[in-house]
């Protein structure tokens, strides 16, 4: 990418200025991997690209200017992961206490096993400078994903461990590539083959981050056949290891006295004055009067009436990622494997249903309305008819029964390089074109009765080297989709999403630029969403957010979180805090109108640790903090009685309710909608 980027600009006074220059500084990961004669040279053809400008064209000036301004950005951001190449995620080392004895050596002198299959792969010993260690174990491959135990690592264990010692674990590890997929490593301390005495799953970033952790051996380690095992198919390319230390501290030491690695962001502690001002504020924005009377059959009012009431449904939105399987086949149709690997039963999804009734009023499926998959569901292979046998005939009139609005996922991906099937029309924008359109023509009319808002266009800004913009020569092709999508489905709300902006932050100006494009060519999105992939080294602090969203309000007027997951490893109570502050911010700002998140349940979320309920079912801190906001802070259920007049006030969250009113075992109830403009209820009781 970056010879590329070299080449585009050395050659700039052959190229039209109206062309986009974004794709060329593609945030895609290699920016990591820049250096610094690699930056000074972009840097010089910057400023040659500036000095063009003087000569551009006036009615290309402000976007030929607008997409410097974008190469600079994106280039400073490559420059401070070049100068910042072995940056720490944390300003506090963690160093293992005295007392323990060291049971395994990891470093150049050492045995370190590598073993690789199905994918290709090396691995070496690499120099490192400025950091608490001299060196690191790196892994290159050519495969960003595959099954986790096709490349691994095995370190002897070459100390005495017996059952019941307490053991200290650290080491640091980052990707030096990371983007915004999961990448998972996974750490199993064998005591012997087959009996593993300690487990820890974690995501590596692109910085360095140091992970402590301890544990209570739970088996008498082989001494000749015990060993460290990291399972790293899934961390991408380029994944690099470091100071990886095992300490035995005995069985009389105090584990709870152990050194143990958290992140802490900007805004976290108790009585932070941003939280206490966003509460004030959901106070006032999102809720109003209830004013209710009542009367007798006659129209005279009822004094000491008891009035009840009670909130059905949130009028800002709360919704969930979905599987369509899970949610609507019949119980004969159980055990299914809604993914690969993945087996749920019927009570597991009976579960999945009463979660998805209780907490959520909106859905996004994570896969049906996907172009290639709504292909396969209208195709005659077995396998694609049942699953749209579920999808048509269960899963929709169960959503609909329920009054859980649909969300489509998504008519266009603009990143082409990432999509299997869109990546067939690179250098064709014709031919994508034609097949863009009739895929509109086909899924918008045949799920208009129940899709009522979009991702119209998903990863809007994207990354790679072919993105639509640059395919088809600018961004007019966002309006024209949009247009079309409108014109097909004028029924739904039609939103635009993308990443990187609230986690990270780097795609937060090319967002507000392509959304002035749109709503400058009479194509505003309807929503603008922010995927809010939040991992522990892009904990955003909480007024930051605030700012961002202030920021995108002045020209878009609807905001959401599109995909909302927190994942922090095995800190729960670090998830649970930042998921509640996000949570805080965004319903607080007045322009948001939803919360959607991208998976509640750990078997079936693809960031298990990011999950809100475990596998079994039981809470995590982070699910109740979400059961605690939504279902009890955010909830109105009261019941007051009127005065002599026959009324009553009650001040609750906007949305719909049934009020019922009470007096000498004589009742009426009635359904209700409070709003902003105010709420006035009359009540009569027979």
């Amino acid at each position: 990418m970056l010879r590329r980027s070299c080449r585009v600009l050395n050659n700039l006074d052959q190229r039209n200025l109206n062309e986009p220059l974004a794709e060329d500084f593609a945030v895609d990961g290699s920016l990591a991997r820049f250096t610094s004669s690699d930056f000074l040279i972009i840097f010089c053809r910057v400023q040659r690209l500036a000095m063009l400008t003087n000569a551009a064209k006036p009615v290309h000036h402000a976007r030929f200017m607008g997409q410097v301004t974008l190469a600079v950005f994106l280039l400073t951001a490559s420059v401070a992961n070049c100068f910042a190449e072995d940056k720490l995620a944390q300003a506090t080392v963690i160093t293992p206490p005295d007392g323990g004895r060291d049971v395994l050596s990891f470093g150049p002198s050492q045995t370190v096993e590598f073993e690789s299959q199905n994918v290709v792969a090396a691995a070496k010993w690499i120099d490192t400078k400025g950091l608490p260690f001299a060196k690191a174990y790196g892994i290159d491959s050519d495969t960003r994903f595959t099954d986790p135990d096709n490349m691994r690592l095995h370190i002897p264990i070459n100390g005495s461990v017996r059952k019941g010692d307490v053991v200290l674990i650290s080491f640091w590890i980052r990707r030096p590539g990371a983007g915004g997929q999961p990448n998972n490593a996974y750490l199993f301390v064998d005591a012997k083959p087959g009996v593993t005495s300690y487990q820890y799953s974690l995501s590596a970033y692109r910085e360095w981050t140091q992970h402590v952790r301890s544990f209570v051996a739970t088996d008498d380690f082989d001494s000749s056949d015990s060993c460290l095992r990291i399972q790293l198919g899934e961390a991408g390319e380029v994944v690099q290891i470091a100071d990886l230390r095992l300490v035995n501290y005995g069985a009389g030491y105090d584990i709870a006295t152990l050194p143990r690695s958290t992140i802490m962001y900007e805004g976290r502690n108790k009585d932070a004055a941003w939280r206490k001002k966003a509460l004030v504020r959901i106070e006032e924005i999102r809720k109003g009067d209830i004013a209710i009377t009542v009367v007798d059959a006659g129209g005279r009012p009822v004094p000491n009436a008891t009035v009840h009431v009670a909130m059905q449904q949130h009028a800002f939105g709360f919704g969930n990622a979905v599987n369509s399987e899970v949610l609507g086949a019949v119980e004969s149709d159980f055990p299914i494997n809604p993914k690969k690997k993945i087996s749920v039963s019927w009570v597991e999804a009976q579960k999945y249903r009463q979660i998805v009734k209780k907490y959520f009023d909106r859905v996004t499926f994570e896969s049906e309305f996907r172009p290639h998959n709504w292909k396969m569901l209208q195709s005659n292979t077995e396998s694609w008819r049942r699953k749209n046998r579920i999808f048509v005939e269960n899963t929709i009139p169960w959503l609909l029964d329920n009054n859980i609005a649909v969300r489509g996922h998504y008519i266009g991906w603009a990143p082409m390089d990432f999509n299997s099937v869109e990546k067939e029309f690179v250098g064709n924008p014709d031919g994508h074109r034609a097949w863009l359109w009739e895929h509109m023509a086909d899924v918008l009319p045949a799920t208009a009765d129940y899709v009522t808002e979009w991702d119209t266009i998903n990863h809007i800004i994207g990354w790679g080297s072919h993105t639509y913009e640059k395919e088809y020569g600018g961004p007019q092709i966002y309006a024209e989709i949009m247009a079309e999508a409108r014109r097909l489905a004028p029924q739904a709300s039609h939103a635009i999403n993308e990443g990187k902006v609230l986690p990270d932050g780097y795609k937060r100006e090319p967002y507000k630029e392509i959304i002035r494009f749109l709503n400058d060519n009479g194509q505003a999105p309807d929503i603008v969403g922010f995927m809010g992939h939040f991992g522990l080294t892009s904990l955003t602090p909480p007024e930051e957010l605030l700012k961002v969203y202030d920021e995108f309000a002045e020209i878009a007027p609807r905001l959401q979180l599109s995909e909302f997951d927190v994942e922090a490893g095995d800190d729960e109570e670090l998830q649970a805090d930042y998921y509640r502050d996000v949570m805080i911010a965004s319903f607080s700002h007045p322009n948001f109108v939803a919360i959607i998140q991208w998976g509640f349940w750990e078997k079936m979320h693809w960031k298990p640790a990011a999950a809100l309920w475990r596998e079994d079912w039981t809470l995590k801190p982070s699910g109740q903090a979400f059961v605690d906001l939504v279902a009890s802070q955010w909830w109105t259920d009261e019941t007051s009685e009127t005065d002599i007049a026959g009324k009553c006030r009650v001040r609750g969250f906007f949305g719909e309710y049934e009020i019922t009113a009470e007096k000498d075992g004589a009742s009426k109830m009635v359904h209700v909608t409070a709003t902003s403009d105010g709420t006035v209820v009359q009540i009569q009781i027979p």
